[in-house]
């Protein structure tokens, strides 16, 4: 699992460099395109824009002299000219090529002075004009006997747009290397804590559930870190209570078949057979496997519990008539212990349950009080309703339980009086399964002791609402 996440960190970086540089490349290309797209017309404009007014300067001149036909003069005046200058006569007769490529020739149809002054600016290339030659005509002017062009060399504005290019290209190779390296440092940023959480992985994999993932800064990486933490706590936690439940169950199951033993080879290798004590033996071989017997069916309910084989099956049941029926049942214990064992019941209470494992709860809870309740006290049971709750009070006048006991007297196996517990006959198990019992029915169960004046345990439970029927409804 840890292999496969450092392989997928190592393909998230790589997948991340390879985006941002399509980003920057795909964005620097359309750049690239649209600058140079720009860059070709506005020069293309701007010598059209000159050469234009050259040809309109010179254009009242050279009409005169062609009306002349003064093609001495025409050179004269368009000697000057920085781009070519190409005169025709109405016919097409070129009277006039400052480049002397087409003197004398016959144009096959004069240039459409209607064409070019709607696409004026249009990169328009007049191969009759240049057969050795790449120009364009950058704008075209009609006189009253003739037309007048100007051309530039097409080669060269290439030339311009290719050197404009080349720059951009190295332009581009060099963005990109240096967002290879941001890449790799932003990359490296964003993966270190995805990395630092693939080792805490592996090594809670390998069973070490001390480590914990560094939380830094409140991004979604930090979030996932800190449920890693908790998922690992709880983890470390569950091991320890795994850990010490196999070990009180061990001690548990450990101490009877010891005591069994050791009888039983008394027993075996006494000299002179003694009927009293085999019988005394006897008797104390039946106490230690009736003890070894309800630890072992309370980690069978426990076992069933947690694996779900031991399913809550719930029915509606009078809750109230049920404690009163517990109450009834530990009446003549509660009296041979010289215990006033009461109960209150303000209200008829329905709940959705499992009769028969609720009836263990609550016997235990009362059974409980009682064994830890001196001579001439009190255990009192009160029942009511509080809101949408079901709510069952067991109150005793006992021994109490230490404050730094309570939080862990549902733990399984744990005393508050490893002695004072084994001479009652419990197993350390019975109040670990009333809470999952509890837990099993979306209830809660809290407990608040005194040393010296006893406990309360409370019990609330989700109430059937149409079947609660007040028996003091005007209290």
């Amino acid at each position: 699992m840890a292999k496969r996440i450092r392989t997928h960190t190592s393909s998230i970086r790589y997948k991340l460099i390879f985006a941002y540089l399509a980003v920057i490349i795909v964005a620097f290309l359309l750049l690239g395109a649209s600058m140079t797209a720009m860059m070709g017309d506005y020069m293309y404009k701007s010598t059209a824009k000159l050469a234009l007014n050259q040809i309109d300067a010179i254009s009242d001149s050279v009409s005169d002299a062609l009306s002349e036909h003064d093609s001495e003069r025409i050179y004269s005046v368009t000697a000057g000219c920085t781009d070519r200058i190409v005169v025709s006569d109405s016919y097409g007769i070129v009277i006039c090529d400052t480049a002397s490529l087409v003197n004398g020739c016959s144009l096959d149809s004069p240039f459409d002075i209607s064409k070019n002054a709607s696409a004026l600016f249009r990169s328009e290339k007049i191969s009759l004009f240049c057969p050795e030659g790449n120009y364009t005509v950058l704008c075209a002017k009609a006189l009253d006997n003739g037309y007048i062009y100007s051309l530039a060399d097409a080669d060269g504005i290439i030339m311009s747009l290719k050197q404009l290019c080349l720059r951009l290209l190295l332009a581009l190779c060099g963005i990109l290397l240096l967002a290879v390296l941001l890449g790799l440092l932003f990359t490296r940023s964003f993966t270190r804590p995805v990395k630092e959480l693939d080792k805490a992985i592996k090594r809670l994999s390998d069973g070490d559930f001390t480590v914990r993932a560094k939380e830094i800064g409140n991004t979604e990486l930090t979030r996932l870190a800190s449920a890693f933490n908790d998922m690992a706590g709880r983890m470390e936690m569950l091991d320890r209570s795994r850990n010490r439940f196999v070990s009180n169950a061990s001690h548990e199951l450990k101490t009877p078949l010891a005591t069994i033993k050791i009888m039983v080879q008394s027993l075996l290798y006494q000299d002179v057979y003694d009927p009293a004590m085999s019988k005394d033996f006897l008797g104390e071989v039946d106490k230690e496997i009736d003890r070894l017997n309800a630890v072992v069916v309370d980690l069978l309910a426990l076992v069933g519990m947690d694996s779900g084989e031991a399913p809550v099956k719930k029915e509606e049941m009078s809750l109230s008539g049920l404690l009163e029926e517990d109450v009834r049942r530990l009446s003549p214990l509660a009296r041979e212990r010289g215990i006033q064992l009461d109960i209150s019941v303000r209200d008829e209470l329905f709940v959705n349950g499992d009769k028969i494992k609720l009836d263990q709860v609550f016997y235990n809870l009362i059974d409980n009080a009682l064994k830890y309740t001196p001579r001439g006290k009190n255990v009192n049971v009160d029942v009511y309703r509080s809101g949408r709750l079901a709510v069952v009070k067991v109150k005793d006048e006992g021994i109490g339980i230490p404050e730094a006991d309570i939080p862990h007297i549902f733990d399984r196996f744990y005393r508050v009086d490893k002695a004072r517990s084994r001479d009652t006959g419990g197993t350390g198990l019975g109040l670990s399964i009333v809470k999952q019992t509890i837990l099993a029915h979306s209830g809660t169960i809290t407990v608040s002791s005194e040393l010296d004046r006893g406990s309360v345990f409370t019990v609330e439970l989700p109430l059937l609402i149409g079947r609660v029927s007040g028996r003091d409804s005007d209290k």
